[in-house]
């Protein structure tokens, strides 16, 4: 008898519990069914995720709702659901999605309520969709983004506006550090005008340097006097100019801030 009631007694313990149902769920332990209530968890303070407070030990596998917001850096604990790996505790963090948001993917095609903005009709997308799109301020089209930089919204600019431009202007501190020379074409005949005052101890200086520029006779006087003639015409030479592009090799900073992927809004089923 006594090994009976013992038997009876596992059974008892070992079997499932329901909770408003006389027939709970045969893989669990315990099968709460109600249509207007929830299951409470216990509501403790937590100190930090590596802290085990209010408990002794860590133990994993543990669930509990954090009230406090305690701790410091990346150890610091909000008020919301955590569970405990055996080391620390773990936030709960919803992965929802809100109409609107973007996301960059090597993606193709429309998937999971998130479709390509490729300026495309809205009255193509599903009703729920083409009604989320309008709300957004999309009525007609989605925004073409292909090779195309998103930028914020400010001021008075229009949201999902395209504008900007594909070309920009460098400084000189752009330019390369080179020097520039050249000369001018030889065949340009031309004359040059002179207009020198001179002085009779000039005389020997000017007959051997510029001979050909001046008359001595009109030098060869007791006081000085101003002799202005014109070289001849001939004589093809040339000019020749050298300049620096200033230049000091500064790079142009025109490297873009995303890869070059599809971009999807998210506009539900």
């Amino acid at each position: 008898m006594q090994k009976l009631l013992l038997l009876l007694f596992y059974c008892h313990l070992t079997a499932q519990v329901g909770i408003g149902t006389n027939v709970p769920n045969s893989d669990a332990m315990l099968d709460v069914v109600n249509p207007s209530k929830g299951v409470l968890l216990p509501r403790v303070s937590l100190q930090s995720t590596i802290s085990s407070s209010p408990m002794s030990n860590h133990v994993e596998g543990m669930m509990v709702y954090n009230t406090s917001e305690n701790g410091s850096g990346i150890s610091r604990v909000f008020p919301g659901l955590y569970y405990n790996d055996g080391n620390n505790w773990i936030r709960f963090n919803p992965n929802t999605v809100k109409i609107g948001e973007l996301k960059h993917s090597f993606a193709t095609s429309d998937h999971n309520g998130w479709y390509l903005m490729n300026g495309r009709n809205t009255n193509t997308l599903s009703a729920n969709a083409q009604a989320n799109a309008t709300a957004l301020g999309f009525s007609s089209n989605l925004p073409d983004m292909a090779d195309i930089f998103l930028k914020a919204k400010s001021g008075s600019e229009v949201l999902g506006s395209v504008g900007g431009n594909q070309s920009f202007s460098i400084a000189q501190n752009n330019l390369p550090n080179v020097n520039f020379s050249g000369s001018t074409n030889g065949s340009g005949i031309h004359n040059h005008n002179v207009d020198s005052y001179l002085g009779n101890e000039n005389i020997g200086l000017l007959s051997t340097t510029a001979l050909t520029l001046f008359i001595t006779e009109s030098v060869a006087k007791e006081n000085a006097t101003t002799a202005s003639r014109t070289t001849q015409s001939e004589g093809n030479h040339t000019h020749t100019v050298s300049f620096n592009s200033g230049g000091t090799d500064t790079p142009v900073d025109n490297v873009p801030k995303y890869m070059a992927t599809n971009i999807f809004i998210y506009l539900g089923y």
